[in-house]
């Protein structure tokens, strides 16, 4: 499930989005994914939130021939490496499964706090060499 988060307007950032990314594990067999959903307990869900900016084109972007009636490519950025596990070979017991979710969520707190880092470090850097440019 995406859903785009609630937010405070603010013009500066208009081209900024973020979405929570929810997951779950289904049963192999299973054809109602809603119910999948609505019977999910809160710590069989992992979350993480995508962020995203969105970026005008540039005024020679504008000039190129460009089509508005064909649609855009559409690059295929899912990964997997190697063929899926068969349902039926894999046993994990719900121990087992509740251990991997909680490194899961873990691993995705961190990763979001170093994203965040980095960021910040990003911006700090971005401003400290604007200051340096206007201060010649």
């Amino acid at each position: 499930t995406v859903m785009l988060q609630p937010f405070d307007y603010d013009p500066n950032e208009k081209s900024k989005h973020k979405f929570m990314v929810q997951t779950t594990y289904a049963p192999p067999n299973i054809s109602d994914m809603e119910a999948v959903w609505k019977e999910a307990k809160p710590d069989e869900l992992m979350d993480s939130k995508l962020r995203c900016v969105f970026e005008m084109p540039n005024e020679n972007d504008k000039l190129n021939d460009i089509d508005a009636s064909k649609p855009a490519p559409v690059l295929n950025t899912s990964k997997q490496d190697g063929p899926m596990p068969k349902s039926h070979s894999v046993s994990l017991n719900d121990t087992e499964t509740r251990k991997l979710m909680e490194e899961c969520k873990r691993l995705q707190a961190e990763i979001m706090k170093l994203t965040d880092e980095n960021r910040h470090l990003r911006d700090e850097g971005l401003r400290l060499r604007k200051v340096a440019h206007s201060d010649k």
